[in-house]
């Protein structure tokens, strides 16, 4: 049994792969209508109405009820709601249950990874982040798709990683029957840093693309891009190569190469002067929520700064791409 957490586009899709891989799923929402669509249609009427859901697959508006029986509880929040709904989940869930993360991005105001919100409100339990490049009408149709599991315990470092390895071992091997392949890494910083920044990387590009400038433009930004990450990884203690992998490079190409992406959509529309996406776009809040790592660091990255002047309306469009296109 697993619980998936969140039926937005993404916790959708992962409910869809597990119960491919042969987990019976339990898929959590606050909306009672998108419970009574899956219930009477097999589709997610609100995220993914042209998908049909599998029969392993149930939703609920009761969390206990979707937590009741899990071998796994997968969170797919926005990150912004993390620490909120974790604390709800806490004294619901048994101790030996492990948590991981879908959600991408950092805690706004502590600038925290959600790892280190997993770990400030599941003192001991094992944790871990999913992530990597996968759009969710792709996976919920079983398309292949190739993510990326990280956790610290898997560095044999921690008590609470006895198990960890055959965790791992038996989630890879479960979500390989539902069409994701993953890489396992202990490098939780790097992953999240890839998974946080290349929806910053993202917007970028999308403003250059409403610009109308062209593939020279994109492939500058994300060079520029991908050494923020590189450069914000390192500085906390995360590896450079973690960032080559589907966590990093391939969460920018997926990100910054498609309008597909609420953040490309969003660097479009501002660089237009068009109204932005509707719902969250993470990209804003991780521009945001970097300064502090940025400060703690005492490091200066490149885009994080223009993208938050510009929502701020202290710039331009104009002068943000300056910014992010001109000579160092």
């Amino acid at each position: 049994m697993a619980a998936v957490v969140g039926a937005g586009a993404w916790g959708t899709a992962l409910a869809t792969a597990f119960s491919r891989g042969g987990y019976c799923v339990n898929l959590w929402t606050r909306q009672a209508r998108v419970v009574a669509s899956i219930r009477d249609r097999r589709r997610n009427s609100a995220y993914l109405s042209d998908v049909q859901l599998p029969d392993g697959l149930t939703a609920t508006t009761d969390l206990a009820c979707a937590l009741r029986g899990a071998e796994v509880v997968v969170m797919a929040v926005p990150s912004s709601a993390l620490r909120v709904i974790a604390r709800r989940i806490g004294p619901l869930l048994p101790a030996d249950v492990p948590v991981l993360f879908a959600s991408k991005g950092l805690e706004l105001g502590s600038g925290a990874f959600m790892t280190e919100v997993a770990e400030a409100v599941f003192a001991g339990r094992l944790v871990g982040v999913l992530t990597g490049p996968g759009f969710a009408a792709e996976v919920t149709r079983g398309e292949p798709t190739v993510l990326t599991l990280a956790m610290a315990a898997l560095s044999g470092q921690k008590t609470v990683g006895r198990g960890a390895r055959e965790f791992a071992e038996t989630f890879k091997a479960r979500l390989a029957s539902g069409g994701i392949s993953v890489a396992v890494t202990d490098d939780v910083v790097g992953a999240q840093v890839g998974g946080a920044l290349k929806n910053v990387i993202a917007i970028a590009c999308g403003m250059a693309a409403g610009r109308g400038f062209g593939e020279n433009a994109r492939a500058a930004i994300i060079t520029r891009g991908f050494e923020d990450m590189r450069k914000l990884a390192v500085a906390l203690g995360g590896r450079a190569e973690t960032l080559l992998g589907s966590c990093g490079a391939g969460d920018v190409f997926l990100t910054c190469a498609s309008s597909q992406s609420r953040n490309y959509r969003l660097g479009v529309a501002l660089a237009r002067g068009d109204e932005p996406p509707a719902g969250v776009v993470e990209g804003i809040n991780t521009a945001e929520a970097v300064r502090m790592l940025e400060q703690d660091a005492d490091i200066d990255l490149r885009l994080p700064p223009v993208i938050r002047a510009l929502w701020a309306h202290e710039i331009s469009p104009e002068q943000a791409l300056e910014r992010l296109l001109g000579v160092d």
